[in-house]
This record gives structure tokens, C-alpha cells and sequence, in this order.
């Protein structure tokens, strides 16, 4: 009877011990889909969806975001992603896009992404009476221009940091 016991406590003890070091969804994780096309590939909040996805020979636009955010109603959180390449006629719009948030009176910062040192600017502004915070990171990679933008409107920012951080962190080009 005590062998049993002991046996007892011993398995208890590994189920215990296990669950320990299983990871669950909550607030310390974030479930999520993988995105791979177009020579980009990033993984994102398993709630949000993909809004739209355009490619045009070598240009490739990926836009996602939460449901709030894909119906339109001035909430919710979203993100952009641009790929153009960096010697192309199609990079005036991305540089008029970085020449008009380098204007703006935001928070200026670098961040490491995929290898790379990218420019981030974070603002605020007013749409509609809702305050919209804006996160843009620029950089290059491999010969072509990536634009990702970030946008909170009307949510705690804190709240979104892990799902923004989920993308940045598993960003490949």
C-alpha cells in the first residue's frame, strides 16, 4: 500500500509539474494565424482577419485588423503593411507617406526588425472626435522599401502592445 501511494504522489507530482510547463493563451500570449506571401511572412492575432491583400508585380499591400477595425466603425485596431521595391517608380507614394509622418510631432524612435534598424515614429491625432494612435516603422531589407503601420482608434494602447508586438517580433522579409 505505501509503494502505492508513493506512486501516487509521484505521478500527481508530474501532472503537476507539466502543466507547468505547458504555455496557454491568456494574458501573457497571444494565439495567432501566420501570414506568408509575397516574400513577407508574420504571425498575427488569431482573432484579427485579413482585411485585403493586393500584389502588383513586385508591390505588395497586406491590410488586417480586428473586427471593430474591418467594420468601419472609428475603433478597433489595424495594420497596414507595404512592400515596394527600392528602385522602382512605384516608391513615390511610399516616400510622400514617410515625408508626411516626419512632419508630424511624434515620438521618434529605432527599432530592431528582422535584422534590420527601423525608423518608428508614434503619434496621436483626432478622427471624428476619437483619438487615433498612429505607430509607423520604416526600413529596408533585401533591396526594397517596407512601410507598417500600426493604428489604435479608440482602444487602450497599452492593451494592443502585445498584439502589435506579436507581428513585429515574427516579421520575415
Amino acid at each position: 500500500m505505501k509503494k502505492y501511494f508513493l506512486f501516487v504522489i509521484a505521478i500527481v507530482g508530474l501532472v503537476v509539474m507539466a502543466s507547468g510547463c505547458i504555455s496557454q493563451t491568456g494574458n501573457n500570449s497571444t494565439a495567432t494565424k501566420t501570414y506568408s506571401a509575397n516574400g513577407i511572412s508574420f504571425n498575427y492575432p488569431s482573432s484579427w482577419s485579413i482585411i485585403n491583400q493586393t500584389t502588383h508585380t513586385n508591390n505588395t499591400v497586406v491590410a488586417l485588423g480586428d473586427s471593430s477595425f474591418m467594420n468601419n466603425t472609428l475603433k478597433g485596431n489595424g495594420i497596414i503593411i507595404i512592400k515596394t521595391p527600392k528602385n522602382s517608380n512605384s516608391t513615390p507614394n511610399t516616400s510622400n507617406l514617410k515625408s508626411q509622418i516626419a512632419k508630424l510631432n511624434g515620438t521618434k524612435t529605432t527599432q530592431t526588425i528582422d535584422g534590420v534598424k527601423a525608423n518608428v515614429t508614434t503619434f496621436t491625432t483626432k478622427i471624428s472626435n476619437e483619438t487615433v494612435l498612429i505607430k509607423s516603422i520604416s526600413f529596408e531589407k533585401n533591396n526594397y522599401n517596407y512601410q507598417i503601420q500600426f493604428i489604435t482608434i479608440a482602444t487602450d494602447v497599452k492593451s494592443q502592445e502585445q498584439m502589435f508586438n506579436t507581428i513585429i517580433n515574427s516579421f520575415k522579409a
